[in-house]
């Protein structure tokens, strides 16, 4: 019998994650065996000895210190005897039939590299971050320069968010983001698994990039359905900014040619400087918020071009 090996990163999240894992436990599974994998990133509040406590007979592992999500997951996997792995957040609810129906679908489009389900927000509605475009330098101008947000619902000027579809379709996308995300594991092996430069943010491109270069397409199901309350582990807005900033321009110098990486960092450069002057400029209406002059006090380390 095929047997998942289920990996979960905890970052300071333990309340959140003995939810994810009691969603699991507490399902029948048929077709497959699960075991479950929990990687406490060094939180520093106990969770290590209240999940290991809690779940005795899971492998629930301390690491030294944050080596952060990529390098993580990749340690989780080092440690998986399944002939597949799901990556699951933390913050996170697998509902009824939810990993049974991602397996069905696994098995009955066996080509792809990779494939996902359907996320909600905690009350029920469409949490539409499961999946998403590659970056272009068009998306990244638009972005810079608002129409992205002016225009959510256009393709034209919001690509990267698969605007007007409602996440009720099968259907290829580009990236499908790791929160709930099932990969053969001699597929992941042959990648090479996360690109440990990607501290958080960005490896789910990086990796769906190179599925792509492969031939392997990520397929998305609508029937696989979880919960995802979302950013349980990340910083305050400012540095959860700077971070995505930090991975998104990381990820365009690995794969893109060298002009347009160069115009696209530019590009991100000149937009945040736009709204940093503009949070200055309506500082009196928006309660003396500073997020994005917090973000361009940061940029000695979001927009610097990383080491060769």
């Amino acid at each position: 019998m095929n047997k998942i090996s289920i990996v979960i990163i905890n970052y300071k999240t333990v309340d959140l994650t003995i939810e994810c894992v009691n969603s699991i436990l507490s399902a029948d599974f048929i077709n497959f065996t699960v075991e479950i994998i929990i990687l406490d990133n060094d939180s520093q509040d106990g969770s290590f000895e209240r999940l290991s406590s809690l779940f005795p007979i899971l492998k629930v592992v301390p690491l030294e210190r944050n080596i952060g999500f990529a390098a993580a997951n990749n340690r989780g996997v080092e440690l998986a005897t399944g002939d597949y792995v799901l990556f699951l957040n933390p913050d996170t609810v697998v509902l009824p039939g939810a990993l049974e129906a991602l397996w069905s679908f696994a098995q009955r489009r066996p080509e792809a590299g990779a494939w996902g389900g359907r996320t909600l927000f905690g009350d029920g509605s469409l949490n539409p971050t499961s999946v998403s475009s590659f970056v272009t330098l068009r998306s990244t101008l638009y972005r810079a320069v608002g129409l992205s947000m002016i225009f959510s619902r256009s393709p034209v000027f919001n690509p990267e968010v698969y605007p007007r579809w409602k996440r009720d379709t099968e259907r290829a996308v580009d990236i499908l983001f790791f929160c709930f995300v099932l990969v053969r594991i001699d597929v992941w092996r042959k990648l090479g698994g996360f690109d440990e430069r990607f501290f958080m943010f960005c490896e789910d491109d990086d990796i769906c990039w190179r599925m792509r270069a492969a031939g392997l397409d990520r397929l998305f199901t609508p029937e696989a359905c979880i919960v995802h309350y979302g950013g349980a582990s990340t910083p305050s807005r400012p540095a959860r900014i700077a971070m995505i900033l930090a991975a998104r321009l990381l990820w365009i110098e690995l794969h893109w040619k060298p002009l347009s990486a160069l115009t696209a960092r530019m590009i991100i450069q000149a937009g945040v400087f736009g709204r940093m002057l503009f949070d200055r400029l309506t500082s009196w209406r928006s309660n003396g918020s500073a997020t994005w002059e917090e973000v361009w006090a940061e940029r000695a380390v979001w927009a610097r071009a990383p080491k060769s």
